[in-house]
């Protein structure tokens, strides 16, 4: 995609941050009770385009502009759908901050780092560029310490924080490396690593 196509993708992936403030508004039941009939609804549709053509043709028409070309074919389910999925695991599962914030490392970092990776010359960095992954990585530490300071977390949350936030960056930057979407792999892979040093560190956050 060039750049002009990919902001406006990630244009509409900035919108998603409608998500975390709802969460943050009504809570976690009143948010899923939102997001969970919205996700079926995103999958069944994203699932029947492969299995019948004249929603695949509408789905294109409607949502072409902003597929990446191996999400046209209607084989694979596209960003969008992991992109619900993620959410909704994510605030069903997880604790609220470790699911805001990994929410937002997806929304934000994810889209500067595409952004910065199309517009910015610089080396090759696993299957990205170096710049977008610089992107990725400061962004997302801006909102880690964001977050923490607004949930009051313990110097910990920081800590392990600043390593997960590593390790999402290399998954960013790799995704052949799960061959998982990355929509899905960044917030589920950063709140599962956050909530096993949770969990080891007796809930120390």
């Amino acid at each position: 995609m060039n750049l002009a196509t990919e902001s406006y993708r990630k244009f509409i992936h900035i919108l998603l941050l409608i998500i975390p403030v709802i969460f943050i508004s009504l809570g976690k039941w009143k948010t899923l009770m939102i997001l969970a009939p919205i996700t079926i609804f995103i999958v069944a549709l994203d699932y029947m385009r492969g299995k019948n053509p004249s929603i695949k043709i509408l789905f294109a028409k409607i949502f072409g502009k902003i597929l990446r070309p191996h999400e046209l074919d209607g084989t694979k389910l596209c960003g969008a759908s992991w992109v619900f999925l993620g959410a909704t695991i994510n605030f069903a599962i997880f604790s609220p901050v470790i699911a805001v914030t990994s929410f937002l490392i997806l929304v934000i970092s994810d889209a500067l780092a595409a952004l910065v990776g199309k517009a910015v010359p610089s080396q090759v960095f696993f299957e990205k560029s170096f710049a977008g992954s610089a992107a990725f990585f400061i962004s997302a530490l801006i909102i880690l310490i964001a977050c923490g300071i607004s949930y009051h977390c313990s110097f910990s949350f920081y800590l392990f924080g600043i390593f997960t936030v590593f390790c999402v960056t290399i998954i960013e930057a790799r995704p052949s490396l799960l061959k998982i979407d990355d929509n899905f792999s960044i917030p589920i892979i950063f709140s599962m690593v956050m909530s096993f040093f949770d969990i080891l560190w007796n809930y120390s956050y």
